[in-house]
C-alpha cells in the first residue's frame, strides 16, 4: 500500500468518524451504511484519478461526478438509473426539499425519513470530497480540519443537550489520525531512516523515532485534557460531560417546529395514508382533525404560545366561551394511525371533551391539545375522542357580546400603523358594517365563493414583500395564505382570531370509514364569539367545507376592490406556522405565509448546467494537463540543478529520464506549442541554435554564456546516451565534446 493510498483511506476514515456527530440528531437506519458507501466511493474514485495523473483541480470534479449518480440511485431508485435524467434529478431535488421541511419540523432525534436521509448522504459525501481534495490531492491535512469541524459543529449546535464527550473524542481523534497519516506520508517521501551500526567499543546508537510519534502523543494528551478538564471545572459553560438529569416534574415534549410550510407537503407527488377514523357525527364529512393552535402573531409568523401543561384529565374543562343555550351534540370518533405517521400532537376534533389513548401524553388547556411526553408519538396508535359539535344559529352569533378583556392577545396585529390601517380598510370594505358575525361571514364568502381567488399550491415565492400584500394583490394561494389573511383581517375588525392546523375530513371508504392522507393537510381560521366560543371558518376555495352556521343568512354587502387594495405593506410579512404538524413521511408541513422557500431549480436546468461544465472541462483538460506537466518538469529541474547531481542513465521516454531530460523535453514541448517543432534527429545544440535564431535573433547558444537555455542544453547533451559517449571519448583525447 502506497503512502498516498494510506492517507486517502485515513481521510475517508476521519470523515466517517466525524459523521458520528449526526447520530444523536437522526434515528439510526440504512442511511448510515449508505453514507459510509458514499465516503468509500469518494476515496476510491479520488485515488484512481490521482493514479492516472488527472490534474488536481479535476480530481474533485471526478469525485462529484461519481457521487451524484450514486446518490440518485440510492435515494430515488424508482426514478433513477445509472445515468441521471431530468426526472431523476427533479425527484431528488423534491426529496431534498421535503427533507429540509422534515428537519425544521422535528426535534432531535428526528425520524430517518427519506428526505432527511438524502440530506445526510449529501453532507457526508460532500465533506468526504472536500477533505480528500485538501488532505490528499493537495497534501495539506491541517486545513482539512475545517470541513470536519463544520461537520461536527452544526450537529453540536442543533442538539439540545450537546453531543457528549464520546462523540467529541471520536471526531477529534479522527483529525489527529489524519494529521499523523499526512506527516508519515510526507516523511516517507525522503525514504526510510537507517540506523548505522555502532563502531566496536561504542554503545549502540539510539533507534530513530519519527517526529510523527511525538506529535501523536501531543495530540492525544491535548484530547485527554479537553475531555477531563471541563468535566472537573464547576459551572463550566460548555460542559462535555453532561449528566442530562431532570427533576421529577420536568417533561421533555416531542413538539414540532412551527416554521414549516404546508405547500411542500401538498405539492408532493406521493399521497401517504396517515390514519382512518369512524364517527357517529351527523355530518361525518365535516369532521376536521386538529393538531395545533397558532394563537400568537408577531407580525411575521403565526406560532403557538408557550403554556403550562397538565396531566390529561378524565373529563376536559368546559370549552371557553360556550353558553349552555347554544345547541351542541356529542360526537364519538375512533381514530387509527398508521405506522408511518409519527406526530407529537394527537389529532382530535374540536372541542374534545374526553380522550382514551395509551402512552405518555400531556394536556394543553388553552388549545385543548394532547402533546406527546418523553418522545411519545402517534405511530400505530388507536384512540377514541369524545367531542362536541357546536351548532350556534346565525341569530345567536349576531347577538354575541363583545369579547372579554382576557382575549386581547388574540386581537394583536403588530405591524406598522399605516399597514394596519390599510388592512383594516380593506376588511371593512369586504366585511361591511354589520355585526361581527356578518363581517366574518362576508370575509369567508369573499375568499371562498366570490370567484376572485384561485387555489394554487405553487404560488410564486415571496422575498421581502408582505405576504398579505402579495395575496390580496395576486389573489392566488393555498390554505396558508387564506387562513392567515382572514385571521389578520378579523383581528383588525375586533374579532379574536387564531389559526388551526390539521386535516380536512378525508375520503369516505366502502366500509364507511374515512381515510386521511398527507394531501389532506390543511390550515383554517378559528374566530371567537361569546356564547359559541372558538368556531372555525373555511375561507379556502375547493378545500374542506363550511360549517352549517357559516352557510346561513349571508349578510348583503358590496365588496369592492379599490385601487388602494394592494398598497404596499411593510417588510414584516405575516406568516402562519405550526407547532405540531404531520411528519415528513406522512405529514403536513407548517404554516407560513409567504409561498415557497425560493426558486425551484428543475432537473433539466441542472443537467444542462452539468453538461456545459463537462464541455468546458473537456476543452480545458489539455491545457490543464500541459500546465501540470510543465510545473512538475521545471520544479524537478530546479531541484536537480541546485543539487548539481549527475543525470541518471535514461531508459524510458523523456519525461521519465530524470529532471534534466524532463527540462529539455519541456524546451522542445514549449517550442512545439509555439509552432516550432524539432526534427527527431536534431541534437540539443542544433535545436538550441535553431530556436534562438527563430525566437531570439542575435543570440548564439554556444557563444553567449548568458543564454538562458545554455545550462539545459549542456546538461541535456551530457545526459543523452550519444552525448555521454562522445563526452568520454573527448575526455580521453583532451578535447571538448560536440554532438
Amino acid at each position: 500500500m502506497t503512502g498516498r493510498l494510506r492517507l486517502a483511506l485515513v481521510a475517508g476514515l476521519a470523515t466517517a468518524l466525524t459523521s458520528s456527530s449526526l447520530l444523536p440528531l437522526v434515528d439510526a437506519g440504512r442511511w448510515i451504511a449508505l453514507g459510509l458507501g458514499a465516503i468509500l466511493l469518494v476515496v476510491l474514485v479520488g485515488e484512481g484519478s490521482r493514479r492516472i495523473r488527472v490534474p488536481r483541480p479535476v480530481v474533485g470534479l471526478t469525485q462529484v461526478a461519481a457521487l451524484v449518480p450514486y446518490l440518485l440511485v440510492v435515494c430515488v431508485p424508482d426514478a433513477s438509473g445509472p445515468i441521471p435524467t431530468p426526472d431523476s434529478v427533479n425527484a431528488f431535488v423534491d426529496l431534498l426539499r421535503v427533507g429540509g421541511n422534515d428537519i425544521q419540523e422535528f426535534t432531535t432525534p428526528a425520524p430517518a425519513s427519506n428526505g432527511i436521509a438524502a440530506i445526510l448522504l449529501c453532507v457526508m459525501g460532500g465533506v468526504a470530497v472536500v477533505v480528500d481534495m485538501i488532505a490528499v490531492t493537495y497534501g495539506q491535512a491541517a486545513p482539512a480540519g475545517l470541513p470536519l469541524l463544520a461537520l461536527y459543529s452544526v450537529p453540536a449546535a442543533l442538539s439540545r443537550s450537546g453531543l457528549g464527550w464520546a462523540i467529541f473524542l471520536i471526531a477529534a481523534l479522527a483529525y489527529v489520525l489524519l494529521l499523523l497519516a499526512e506527516g508519515r506520508e510526507r516523511l516517507l517521501r525522503w525514504g526510510r531512516p537507517l540506523t548505522p551500526a555502532a563502531p566496536p567499543g561504542h554503545p549502540a546508537m539510539r533507534q530513530y523515532r519519527p517526529p510523527a510519534r511525538g506529535g501523536g502523543r501531543i495530540g492525544l494528551a491535548a484530547l485527554a485534557v479537553a475531555v477531563v478538564v471541563p468535566a472537573l471545572v464547576p459551572l463550566s459553560a460548555n460542559r462535555l460531560l453532561d449528566d442530562n438529569k431532570s427533576g421529577p416534574n420536568s417533561h421533555r415534549l416531542t413538539t414540532i417546529n412551527p416554521v414549516v410550510k404546508l405547500s411542500d407537503e401538498l405539492n408532493r407527488a406521493e399521497n401517504v395514508e396517515l390514519m382512518r377514523y369512524r364517527t357517529n357525527a351527523a355530518a361525518p364529512g365535516s369532521v376536521y382533525l386538529r393538531i395545533s393552535s397558532l394563537d400568537r402573531f408577531d407580525g411575521r409568523t403565526w406560532q403557538p404560545s408557550e403554556r403550562q401543561l397538565a396531566d390529561v384529565p378524565k373529563d376536559f374543562p368546559k370549552p371557553p366561551g360556550l353558553d349552555p343555550n347554544v345547541k351542541t351534540a356529542e360526537v364519538v370518533t375512533r381514530i387509527d394511525a398508521s405506522d408511518a405517521y409519527k406526530q407529537g400532537s394527537l389529532p382530535m376534533p374540536y372541542p374534545a371533551t374526553r380522550v382514551q389513548v395509551k402512552g405518555n401524553w400531556r394536556f394543553e388547556p388553552e388549545g385543548r391539545l394532547l402533546l406527546g411526553d418523553d418522545k411519545q408519538d402517534t405511530r400505530g396508535l388507536s384512540w377514541t375522542v369524545n367531542s362536541l359539535e357546536v351548532e350556534p344559529t346565525p341569530a345567536q352569533l349576531k347577538a354575541a357580546a363583545p369579547p372579554p378583556p382576557d382575549l386581547a392577545p388574540y386581537l394583536a396585529v403588530p405591524l406598522r400603523a399605516d399597514a394596519v390601517r390599510r388592512i383594516q380598510d380593506q376588511a371593512r370594505r369586504i366585511g361591511g358594517t354589520g355585526t361581527a358575525y356578518d363581517q366574518a361571514r362576508n370575509l369567508e364568502e369573499w375568499f371562498a365563493r366570490s370567484s376572485q381567488f384561485r387555489y394554487d399550491t405553487k404560488v410564486p415565492p415571496g422575498n421581502g414583500a408582505s405576504a398579505i400584500e402579495n395575496f390580496l394583490e395576486q389573489k392566488v394561494g393555498y390554505c396558508e395564505q387564506f387562513s392567515s389573511t382572514m385571521a389578520v383581517m378579523a383581528r383588525t375588525l375586533g374579532i379574536p382570531a387564531r389559526v388551526a392546523v390539521g386535516f380536512i375530513p378525508g375520503t369516505l371508504q366502502t366500509d364507511l370509514s374515512y381515510k386521511v392522507s398527507s394531501h389532506d393537510a390543511h390550515a383554517w381560521p378559528e374566530l371567537y364569539f361569546a356564547g359559541a366560543g372558538w368556531i372555525r371558518f373555511e375561507p379556502t376555495p375547493s378545500r374542506g367545507n363550511s360549517p352549517t352556521y357559516a352557510r346561513q343568512d349571508v349578510a348583503p354587502t358590496q365588496p369592492t376592490t379599490s385601487p388602494g387594495t394592494a398598497e404596499s405593506l411593510p417588510e414584516n410579512r405575516p406568516q402562519t406556522s405550526q407547532s405540531a404538524a404531520p411528519s415528513a413521511s406522512a405529514t403536513t408541513a407548517p404554516v407560513t405565509a409567504g409561498g415557497s422557500d425560493g426558486p425551484h431549480v428543475s432537473g433539466r436546468v441542472l443537467l444542462i448546467g452539468a453538461g456545459i461544465a463537462l464541455v468546458v472541462l473537456l476543452a480545458a483538460a489539455p491545457m490543464l494537463t500541459r500546465a501540470r506537466v510543465r510545473r512538475r518538469r521545471l520544479a524537478a529541474l530546479s531541484r536537480d540543478l541546485a543539487k548539481g547531481a549527475d543525470p541518471p542513465e535514461p531508459d524510458n521516454p523523456a519525461d521519465s529520464r530524470g529532471p534534466v531530460l524532463g527540462g529539455w523535453a519541456e524546451v522542445l514541448d514549449t517550442a512545439r506549442d509555439l509552432g516550432h517543432a524539432a526534427p527527431e534527429a536534431e541534437t540539443p545544440r542544433q535545436a538550441a541554435e535553431r530556436l534562438l535564431v527563430v525566437l531570439a535573433p542575435g543570440q548564439d547558444a554556444e557563444a553567449d554564456p548568458d543564454t538562458a537555455a545554455r545550462p539545459v542544453v549542456d546538461a541535456a547533451r551530457e545526459a543523452l546516451p550519444l552525448g555521454r559517449a562522445r563526452g568520454r571519448a573527448a575526455a580521453l583525447r583532451g578535447e571538448p565534446a560536440r554532438p
